[in-house]
């Protein structure tokens, strides 16, 4: 987890620094001031705790640990809401620091409950709620953020934004955004990553502040060099690389980023300049000896890229050799390095070493593959039980509004027995969409198992092939494609185990982006989509989408493929239309490739599946959902 633990702190850092505020306190004269004559009581011996914690708390954990436990107990019996939410925060800021996620996320939700019940207390402002709830819910996407959860690090990240924006709050805004792009990037979702990366580069000129300016161009710079965009990427090289040398001291990992960037902007195709790649790469390697830093793989990497550019294949291999870690801690970005590591002893004639790393390279990504299923599918638990409880608030706030009926009419008439006729009927409501609740997830946890079977299957498949290629000597450019092809392929399907565009987007969205990414395949959509059906429905038609798709592409041969998506007041239609070779209209034609699946799949809803196909013409089908 070394690596991509750093990778995320180059942001996750900056941000904490943006959510939390350790000002000076004076805790020589507070502390003075307890041992007085006349120390202070009530509201003012509580606030000197909440001081005394917060100038404590930087550099000595003890004395910030005793205050904190002091002004908690003191809140309570003061009822000091303000107070003992800013003390939770602190206590989970500790853990946080400790790196004790799951314990520091505990007591954020409890500040927020605190926050909560501040909501409606007269004594505060929505100001205050408003600072205090932002505060939480970044330090919480922050905490997430580092466990790895981008889902939900976006989703509280996303809780902070109004809060922003309302109040103004530029660099916030900045750093939020920056956030949210670097998890999009990670995740290889790029257009949503260039989005966000672009708003916080708007907010952050609207601010002025040279430094937020800096850190958009720096995500904006990586993303352009991923997607191959050398022009978008050489306008933000020039203000960005000048802005870290500039503060190479105080910003080093950044520069480090920076650096490692400017070398692979150099070696970018159609546009090499192999001298000025190798002077940044020099100058990486001269701020690791002069200023130190603890995972050095990415300069590394970058001056094994400029070697093999040069064709200086042991050169290569000794940097290569020095980004990667134990396979016990190696992670996703460890595969870049096998990835590098593979062509270069396919390059030397040491084919048994490639074999090793193209294994390797196999293993690290099927294994992050498989976490980030368990990951994506625990978070999505996590938001599942979070809505559950906000629906249930809502209920309660309704039920409360009844019951103040009920004793109006009690005292009109007698009404007892029909008030206890409505209250049954909402709890069996309650409990039943409640059970199509879980239902749901369950349905979903089984589909995201056959999808994560498929990974291992198709990346099984592809590297045996790499394995028989590289057997000859004669085939090592035809060797390097097929590892190329292997990390695209394992990109498009786990991106389709957890399609972040569903999630944020809607069905619309996720299907017009999965239509540009198959060649061929064109996407329609008619109807009204301004109200969103449920998740599930469009999980499911989503899946039946990508599946059929696949089908007309693997059995049928197709060509030409078309999605139509239609939203009625009523039903929703799905079609997939493609001019393959077709199939007979026996039954037992319909039976295979993934139909019966489909049908389960929409079975739960009362969906219908129709099927029209000629053979050597094509095929249609129909799915149609009641709304």
């Amino acid at each position: 987890m070394k690596v991509k633990f750093l990778i995320i702190c180059l942001f996750t850092v900056l941000s904490v620094g943006a959510y939390n505020d350790y000002r000076n306190a004076r805790v020589d004269s507070l502390e003075a001031a307890l041992k007085s004559k006349n120390p202070p009581e009530g509201a003012d011996l509580l606030r000197a705790y909440d001081e005394l914690m917060r100038g404590y708390l930087p550099f000595n954990g003890i004395k910030a640990s005793y205050y904190g436990h002091k002004a908690l107990a003191l809140s309570y019996e003061l009822n000091g809401l303000r107070v003992r939410q800013d003390v939770l925060r602190r206590f989970a800021q500790m853990h946080y620091a400790r790196e004790e996620f799951d314990e520091a996320i505990r007591i954020f939700q409890q500040a927020l409950a605190v926050v909560d019940s501040m909501e409606h207390d007269i004594r505060y402002t929505p100001s205050d709620v408003d600072d205090a709830r932002s505060c939480l819910y970044g330090a919480i996407g922050n905490v997430y953020n580092m466990q790895d959860k981008a889902h939900l690090a976006i989703h509280y990240y996303q809780l902070a934004l109004p809060i922003f924006e309302k109040y103004k709050w530029l660099e916030s805004q900045t750093v939020l955004y920056h956030n949210v792009g670097e998890l999009y990037f990670l995740m290889g979702n790029y257009q949503e990553a260039e989005r966000n990366y672009l708003m916080g580069l708007s907010k952050s000129s609207e601010s002025k502040d040279s430094l937020m300016i800096a850190l958009s161009q720096k995500g904006l710079l990586r993303l352009y060099i991923n997607m191959g965009d050398y022009p978008k990427a050489i306008k933000m090289a020039g203000p960005c690389y000048s802005y870290y040398h500039a503060h190479r001291t105080e910003e080093v990992g950044d520069y480090y980023v920076v650096l490692a960037s400017m070398v692979r902007l150099n070696l970018m195709e159609g546009h090499k300049n192999i001298t000025a790649a190798k002077t940044y790469a020099k100058e990486a390697l001269k701020q690791v000896d002069e200023l130190g830093f603890e995972d050095k793989s990415n300069v590394y990497a970058a001056c094994s890229e400029v070697a093999m550019a040069e064709k200086q294949w042991q050169q290569a291999l000794d940097y290569a050799l020095q980004t990667i870690h134990p396979d016990s801690l190696a992670t996703s970005a460890d595969a870049s390095c096998y990835k590098l590591l593979a062509e270069i002893y396919t390059e030397l004639g040491q084919k048994a070493k490639a074999r090793e790393y193209i294994q390797k390279m196999h293993d690290v990504m099927s294994r992050y593959s498989t976490d980030h299923y368990q990951s994506g599918l625990s978070q999505m638990k996590v938001l599942y039980e979070t809505e559950k409880k906000e629906a249930q608030i809502a209920a309660l706030d309704k039920e409360r509004g009844l019951y103040r009926w009920l004793l109006v009419a009690a005292i009109i008439a007698i009404a007892a027995l029909v008030a206890g006729g409505i209250l049954m009927v909402l709890v069996q409501r309650r409990k039943k969409a409640l059970l199509a609740a879980k239902v749901a997830l369950d349905t979903e946890t089984k589909e995201r198992r056959i999808l994560a079977r498929d990974l291992h299957d198709s990346l099984g498949s592809m590297l045996s092939v790499l394995r028989l290629k590289i057997e000859g000597d004669t085939q090592k450019d035809e060797t390097l494609r097929m590892i190329d092809q292997t990390a695209t392929e394992l990109r498009r399907i786990s991106h389709h185990i957890m399609p972040e565009e569903l999630l944020q987007g809607g069905l619309r969205t996720a299907l017009a982006d999965f239509a540009i990414s198959v060649s061929g395949t064109q996407f329609h959509f008619f109807g009204n989509d301004t109200i969103r059906i449920c998740q599930d429905m469009e999980l499911v038609l989503y899946r039946c989408a990508y599946e059929l798709v696949n089908n007309a592409l693997k059995h049928a041969a197709a060509e030409h493929i078309d999605i139509q998506l239609m939203q009625e007041e009523e039903q929703i239609s799905l079609t997939v239309s493609d001019d393959g070779k077709g199939m007979s209209n026996t039954p037992p034609s319909h039976e295979g490739m993934g139909f019966e699946n489909i049908r389960a799949r929409i079975g739960r809803f009362n969906g219908k599946l129709n099927i029209v196909s000629t053979e050597n013409t094509g095929t249609e089908i129909n799915i149609t959902l009641p709304l």
